[in-house]
């Protein structure tokens, strides 16, 4: 009987151990899906879309703010605009970021392959954010230039500068992180993955199914049906013929 005890006892162990083990493997299991579920997700394109390809310029600014004006005219369906981009011209791109701010229309942004400095800028500004698996994105203090010797240069670099700091404010309330913590990512520049970038809340889901619909800003055709009336005038009366003298 003494020696049956604990052979007894290294059986229940043996048997507690595995139950809590099986457990922990489902547990995990668990999470992994939930995790899985979280990230990935399908999206749906529609026809009402605004491309951000290349350099930020006064240029690309100008179409993209005439498409969106366009697009918020017709309805107010969400506006997708799709981003490409190195980042660019500081100035262009905060009118772009005034002209979404302004729309009717909910704009939701997808970082197909990378979104820095201003370009990532924008992204954080849009109503739903989204990059695909490999997309990269960057926020980084922004640098700027202005070329002469105007006196005048140091003090538009002072506002500048002052106004993008009240947008960085901005975007730490965004992704819910102090202020400090922020602008301490952004000194050496914050580089991010598409996974990263979600555990940040710079995105709200990883991308892994596209569909696209077409057909969806309707527009209207008003038909007008003209009748036009013909008036008959009456051959007008003969005259009498004189004779001709013989």
């Amino acid at each position: 009987m003494t020696q049956l005890r604990p052979l007894a006892r290294a059986a229940l162990l043996l048997l507690l151990t595995t139950s809590l083990t099986a457990c922990a493997t489902d547990s995990a299991h668990a999470r992994g899906k939930k995790a899985k579920k979280r990230t990935s997700k399908s999206i749906k394109l529609t026809e009402r879309i605004v491309d951000l390809n290349g350099p930020i310029t006064d240029g690309m600014t100008l179409k993209a703010q005439s498409k969106l004006y366009k697009l918020d005219e017709a309805s107010h369906e969400p506006v997708w605009i799709r981003i490409n981009s190195g980042g660019g011209s500081v100035q262009a791109g905060l009118i772009l970021l005034d002209t979404m701010k302004a729309l009717k229309s909910p704009t939701r942004c997808l970082v197909e392959s990378k979104a820095y400095s201003m370009a990532a800028i924008l992204l954080v500004f849009c109503d739903e954010r989204y990059a695909l698996d490999h997309a990269t994105i960057m926020l980084h203090e922004a640098s700027f230039g202005l070329q002469g010797e105007d006196p005048t240069n140091r003090s538009r670099m002072d506002f500048i500068t002052k106004y993008l700091d009240s947008i960085h404010v901005e975007i730490a309330e965004i992704l819910d992180m102090k202020v400090d913590a922020y602008r301490a990512k952004l000194r050496d520049a914050w580089w991010l993955l598409a996974d990263e970038a979600l555990k940040s809340r710079i995105i709200d889901a990883i991308v892994t199914h596209i569909e696209y619909e077409s057909g969806i800003t309707k527009t209207t055709e008003t038909k007008t049906t003209r009748t036009y009336s013909e008036s008959r005038q009456e051959a007008p009366a003969k005259k009498p013929q004189i004779p001709k003298r013989r």
